[in-house]
């Protein structure tokens, strides 16, 4: 006992003179940079904080693993009729689900913290003058990067670890029945997590160490929204997935299942036992060589560009995600001076627009929502079993009028998340001296600004694609109906509206902060599942259409008069979130 106690002792008193090495605090450094953010302005980064941070990576495993506790539970299989129970074989698609999901999640938050992987000018500044090598920062560095992969490995799926293999074997009283269940399990959804991530960092050193550096920054929120959409894509195609591949050749399902995410399933059989199965030997080795391979190209990678990189950092000017430039031109000129008659309505949609585009947090956001909208309605319109099944018809098929309310809604729903991150706290001075806090323009340009992320370029497409197949008549209902019903959903997001975008505090956490998630998910499925069954009906008979009208005009109407009988200060603009102040 002794013994061990001693140790112990010494174990952390080498730990501690391994922190205080300029290495040790190096990787300190680059760890918790990665973790609570980087950039070079501490008030225009997005930091939801440790305990947030590591929720919104666990509720998904946790979320999923709950409702998996139904379809294995004993009772429910007993009233199902069910026989002999092989939690190994029924569980296929539920495990390979997991594994898209783990993947997905942690390939996401390595996005999230995309700026925040490599050393900026604030790092150079600090580190150049001190004598440590190169080399010991960008060992630093990898090792930190190595550290996050690890930590998001463990915590999105910490909860699934737990809660599935007890949905799955815990109604049959065997403990190391469950053991060898949850080590498959972990196995094949902690690689997956593990592979989502060194994707990620492999990805962004390849851009890093092929491209110059300007280019780079300019390029890198496009690949960052091209591989949203990748792992959006996987997530939503991962129910149809073990299904099609039943149904393919022997020999293409065999070269499928050879690559990422397919192959994490041969890891999860081959703890299972299950390695004399079909394809599983030939799996287990391509998921071996899928993570060796990732691993392998970061490093590579990132070491070619990193000395470069970094010792260029001072000659690379500030810029946005997109270039300045001297005179813009916008096709909506016309309307902007019809609908924003005030100077001071024009000049606070002009900083609006232009931080949405030009801040890194806010058109990271926003890129996030239109990249879930775009991949929810490819897979609406993968429901219809063909495309000529699509366009054809007297009037577009439900998937059809689907989509474009699934990217407006998407999109109003991004930018009115975007308005609640503030841009710069420090620079807010010039709108509370020049706004009137009784007569602002806060909610009439917030409002606009909506309108014109989602009507703005929806409906100009909307028409000409359903002119195209359905004629005027359609295309001119159809539009209608998408921009009423926007509208509404404009009106009921801007509620309690009363501050000026990007410039008040952020709003802290509320008890009924869930419930307002849970509204926004059933607007969700009512105006993308509901609302277009319901015009569809319409559309038979043009004048059936009018019924959309007394019904936005009502909703609209009930909206202005709730604000109507709001209090004279709870109209005020404000800029410090208070215990009093809405969120939404």
């Amino acid at each position: 006992m002794t013994v061990d106690w001693r140790w112990k002792r010494a174990a952390r008193r080498r730990w501690s003179r391994f922190l205080r090495t300029p290495f040790g605090r190096l990787t300190q450094l680059f760890a918790g940079r990665m973790f609570h953010g980087g950039g070079e302005s501490d008030s225009g980064d997005l930091d939801l904080g440790v305990g947030v941070l590591v929720s919104l990576m666990a509720a998904p495993g946790l979320l999923v693993s709950l409702l998996t506790l139904e379809k294995y539970g004993s009772l429910i299989r007993f009233l199902n009729g069910s026989g002999v129970f092989d939690a190994f074989t029924a569980t296929i698609a539920d495990e390979y689900f997991f594994i898209v999901l783990s993947m997905a999640v942690s390939g996401a938050s390595a996005l999230w913290r995309w700026d925040a992987i490599f050393l900026d000018r604030r790092d150079y500044a600090n580190l150049v003058p001190l004598p440590v090598r190169l080399r010991t920062i960008f060992l630093a560095n990898f090792c930190a990067i190595l550290f996050l992969t690890g930590l998001f490995a463990f915590v999105a799926n910490i909860a699934s670890a737990v809660l599935f293999p007890l949905a799955v074997v815990g109604s049959q009283n065997s403990a190391s029945l469950f053991f060898h269940f949850a080590a498959g399990h972990l196995a094949g959804v902690v690689a997956a997590s593990a592979f989502g991530c060194l994707a990620v960092f492999a990805l962004t050193g390849l851009l890093m160490a092929l491209l110059p550096a300007a280019l780079f920054r300019k390029i890198s929120h496009l690949a960052r929204f091209c591989a949203a959409i990748v792992l959006l894509a996987l997530v939503a195609s991962s129910f149809a997935v073990p299904e099609l591949l039943a149904r393919m050749p022997v020999a293409d399902a065999h070269r499928i299942a050879l690559v990422p995410p397919f192959s994490f399933l041969g890891l999860t059989r081959t703890v299972w036992g299950r390695a004399s199965e079909p394809f599983v030997p030939e799996m287990f080795r391509g998921s071996l060589i899928a993570l060796a391979g990732a691993f392998g190209t970061a490093l590579l990678a990132y070491a070619a560009s990193f000395r470069r990189s970094f010792l260029r950092i001072p000659e690379l000017p500030d810029a946005g995600p997109f270039p300045r430039t001297l005179a813009s031109f916008s096709p909506l000129a016309y309307v902007h001076r019809m609908v924003l008659r005030e100077p001071a309505q024009g000049a606070c949609y002009d900083f609006v627009v232009r931080t949405l585009l030009r801040s890194e947090s806010h058109l990271q956001i926003l890129a996030g929502f239109a990249a879930l909208g775009l991949v929810l309605a490819a897979n609406a319109l993968s429901a219809a079993p063909n495309l000529r099944a699509l366009i054809t018809g007297k009037v577009p098929s439900v998937d059809i009028l689907s989509v474009p309310f699934i990217l407006s809604f998407c999109m109003v729903a991004g930018v009115r998340f975007a308005f609640e991150i503030p841009a710069d706290l420090r620079a807010n001075w010039i709108f509370r001296f020049w706004l009137d806090r009784e007569g602002h323009a806060a909610r009439t340009t917030a409002r606009y600004v909506l309108l014109v992320f989602s009507i703005g370029w929806l409906a100009p497409l909307t028409i000409l694609a359903t002119l195209c197949f359905w004629g005027w008549t359609t295309a001119t209902m159809h539009t209608l109906t998408l921009a009423l019903s926007t509208s509404v959903v404009v009106e009921l997001s801007l509620l309690r509206f009363r501050k000026m975008p990007f410039t008040c505090s952020y709003p802290p956490f509320r008890s009924h902060s869930g419930l307002v998630v849970v509204a926004y998910l059933f607007a969700f499925l009512f105006f993308t599942g509901y609302l277009d069954e319901i015009e569809r009906w319409s559309l038979f008979d043009p004048w059936r259409t009018l019924c959309f009208v007394p019904l936005c005009f009502g909703t609209l109407a009930g909206a202005h008069y709730y604000r109507k009988q709001m209090l004279a200060m709870d109209k005020q603009l404000l800029f410090e979130e208070g215990p009093a102040a809405a969120f939404w």
